[in-house]
């Protein structure tokens, strides 16, 4: 799975963006995920998720739940994506957290 990180001003804490293009079951997805900010700018521990593929768009809300991942339950949220597919979002999530926390 490819990522692309996309990065703020030098001088600020980036919230995590990125974008990532992936294949599961044949399908090929492209995902844009947003690290949810409070209104008051603090984190929420919740990734929001545009995710296309040629089933069409959901939008979701990625939540850890200790070392798995799911999809909210949110009014506004888009269709349920398979398990597999938070899966794979919620590792590279992760992948991206570690690196970015091994640089500061």
């Amino acid at each position: 799975m490819d990522f692309q990180l996309v990065r703020g001003r030098p001088d600020t804490t980036d919230y995590l963006v990125i974008t990532t293009t992936f294949t599961h079951d044949s399908i090929f997805y492209k995902a844009a995920v947003a690290e949810t900010i409070s209104w008051e700018g603090l984190y929420t521990g919740t990734y929001d998720v545009l995710l296309q593929s040629g089933k069409g768009t959901q939008r979701l809300t990625l939540v850890r739940n200790g070392e798995h991942w799911k999809a909210g339950e949110e009014v506004e949220q888009i269709g349920r994506p398979e398990q597999a597919v938070v899966d794979l979002l919620g590792s590279v999530i992760s992948q991206i957290r570690r690196h970015r926390d091994m640089m500061v």
